[in-house]
């Protein structure tokens, strides 16, 4: 309670996200932000890809936005990326003012944080870093790009880029997306780094300089360990996957090197990064399917990107273990660690929910717009963890398959993106009041399995 009003905090965080695309679709409505014009659903669309940091596009980022438009979408991207609480937090760090209980609940679920300690402070760390990995992204991607443009056109374009891959957004001022270096090393290799690094989480970040780098802390923590694990295996499992099933069919004519950097960067971007260094519709439907199983997991909590996260994924293997080895109601064994059984509870409400938004988004756009199941499947699914990759339209060579959708579908994969973007509990949290039962009911049995 706060005087005599109860803050809900998750109603007030989405609040927030529907008043910055408000605000967003404002800007991009304007005739300076695009070059032939653009209607409104397509504009709230693309406001909202951006501050969701997904990356599905209705109009060419390269082809249909202004220098202006552009600047819109990558502002979007970079209040997404890190959050619009961790600016305002950081704002009143910098200016020396204390933030009020309500702004710490907010902050607090804005970037999944365990305590309120330190909030402030974490927020201004979260900032200094954002800034110093994308200015280094910038000037790494600007080497490559400048083979191709002239200065100021490459800086431009690595500037965008480096946010973009930093936040996880996939948005590309290239109308091919990272295809157009399809045939180089560094670029591609450059923004894997980036989105890899945004997408482990300020919390793992933050972490380790703490350990590794000032070294105040003598171990890390367990969050971050389980995230770097499940991070490192899903990224080798998906890498030799892809190569395996691909060898042979898209990457046939391609030399060994690039065959190992194509299937690395297409095993680590459906992990809510978006980009692409080869077409989605040349795959082969197992890969097109492994592809969405990663992007249903996601990235890890408070990074810039989206999925049931990491954590999500490893704490429901490991409670799947304990619950096959009899051990019922018992906390979690990890590392030598005991995590609260309760958090096995939450890992598997946020399975059943994402679950039921997938499902639920799949068939009402079936039931208005008749096109291809695994198209649009594909798409929900790129839309809830906030990716971007998609397998294309079919009218429109340079945008996302949502481009081909009705108003109405596009208004769904809106509010997929908005559900994946905030997470699915928050949603829930902010729809529903809990309401505890001051009684019981008699206990009795049913038959499972």
């Amino acid at each position: 309670m706060i005087g005599s009003r109860e803050v809900n905090a998750p109603r007030i965080l989405i609040g927030g996200y529907l008043g910055i695309i408000a605000v967003g679709t404002i800007l991009l409505l304007l005739p300076i932000s695009t070059r032939n014009g653009i209607t409104l659903i397509d504009a709230v669309f693309t406001s909202s890809s951006a501050l969701c940091v997904t990356g599905l596009i209705v109009k060419s980022t390269a082809l249909d936005f202004t220098l202006f438009g552009k600047s819109v979408i990558l502002v979007l991207i970079q209040i997404g990326g890190l959050g619009y609480m961790t600016l305002s937090t950081t704002f009143f760090f910098f200016i020396g003012r204390k933030i009020s209980l309500r702004d710490r609940l907010l902050f607090k679920e804005s970037i999944n944080l365990l305590t309120f300690e330190n909030l402030r402070r974490f927020a201004w760390r979260v900032f200094r870093i954002t800034i110093v990995v994308e200015l280094l992204g910038t000037a790494f991607l600007y080497s490559s790009f400048a083979q191709r443009f002239d200065p100021p056109t490459a800086l431009g374009h690595a500037f965008f880029h480096s946010i973009s891959a930093f936040c996880n957004a996939g948005f590309s001022t290239f109308s091919e997306n990272m295809a157009f270096f399809s045939g180089s090393i560094s670029a591609p290799l450059v923004v894997a780094v980036l989105f890899i690094f945004g997408g482990v989480g300020f919390i793992v970040v933050s972490d380790l300089y703490a350990t590794v780098i000032k070294r105040t802390k003598k171990k890390l923590a367990l969050h971050t360990t389980i995230v770097l694990r499940t991070t490192l295996a899903l990224v080798i499992i998906g890498t030799a996957l892809i190569l395996i099933i691909e060898h042979n069919r898209s990457l046939l004519n391609v030399p060994l090197h690039q065959k190992v950097i194509h299937a690395f960067f297409q095993a680590v971007t459906p992990r809510t990064a978006g980009f692409n260094t080869m077409t989605v519709a040349l795959f082969s439907p197992v890969t097109v399917v492994l592809l969405m199983i990663f992007m249903y997991i996601g990235a890890s909590p408070g990074g810039t990107g989206g999925g049931i996260k990491t954590t999500t994924f490893a704490l429901l293997l490991g409670w799947a273990k304990e619950l096959m080895l009899g051990r019922y109601g018992k906390d979690i064994i990890a590392m030598r660690k005991r995590i609260p059984i309760e958090q096995a509870y939450r890992a598997f409400l946020l399975l059943i929910l994402s679950g039921f938004t997938i499902i639920t988004a799949f068939f009402l756009i079936m039931l208005f717009d008749n096109h291809t199941p695994l198209k649009v499947i594909f798409e929900v699914f790129s839309a809830f963890g906030t990716v971007g990759l998609s397998m294309g339209s079919t009218v429109n060579s340079s945008c996302s398959f949502v481009h081909d959708l009705s108003p109405f579908g596009k208004l769904i994969i809106i509010a997929v993106m908005i559900a994946g973007r905030v997470g699915t509990l928050t949603v829930g949290s902010a729809i529903l009041k809990p309401h505890p039962l001051e009684y019981t009911y008699p206990q009795e049995p049913i038959v499972v399995g």
